[in-house]
């Protein structure tokens, strides 16, 4: 378990820089993919315990970390979307295309909700919040889900490093 929190840590932590850096401007209409929410989302699937929620918080304090948010913004909006996933794993099976866009889109939804609650609890003012009403959020949700397809498929290419084998395996 171990190491696959730490390698799966080490991986979104680099997927973070290169949103931050070489996808700052965006890739349409200044929209970037999350593309470490997606090896999320990936890690709580595929495992059986709560590695995808651990990385979640790791994740989401290196995001903070990285970014102006305050420490735990993102940890949040991460741990929802990765708690969800580890029980729908339980009723369904994956596929190599509709299945992972469908969580990749639904889970931003998600993480879009989970914001808005942030948001109600702490006060528009102080936390900035995804609008449903803002064409930015969609496109977000569907650069997620169209990259979701070709990311999972590297990702299990990694299966080693970011899945927690029983000792019997």
């Amino acid at each position: 378990m171990i190491t696959s929190v730490l390698a799966s840590t080490v991986i979104s932590s680099v997927l973070l820089f290169i949103q931050s850096t070489w996808l700052r401007n965006g890739l349409f209409w200044g929209v970037i993919p999350d593309l470490a929410f997606l090896l999320i989302l990936w890690v709580a699937y595929n495992n059986k315990g709560f590695e995808g929620v651990i990385l979640a918080f790791l994740s989401g304090l290196a995001c903070d970390l990285l970014s102006s948010a305050p420490l735990g913004y993102s940890s949040f909006l991460y741990l929802l979307p990765a708690y969800a996933i580890s029980f729908v794993r339980r009723v369904v099976d994956m596929d190599t295309l509709m299945v992972p866009a469908i969580l990749g889109f639904s889970s931003t939804l998600l993480k879009g909700l989970a914001s808005l609650l942030v948001a109600l609890v702490f006060g528009s003012e102080l936390v900035d919040s995804y609008s449903f009403s803002d064409l930015r959020f969609w496109m977000e949700a569907a650069l997620n889900g169209a990259m979701a397809a070709p990311l999972f498929f590297l990702f299990k290419k990694m299966k080693y490093l970011l899945v927690t084998r029983k000792p019997s395996e």
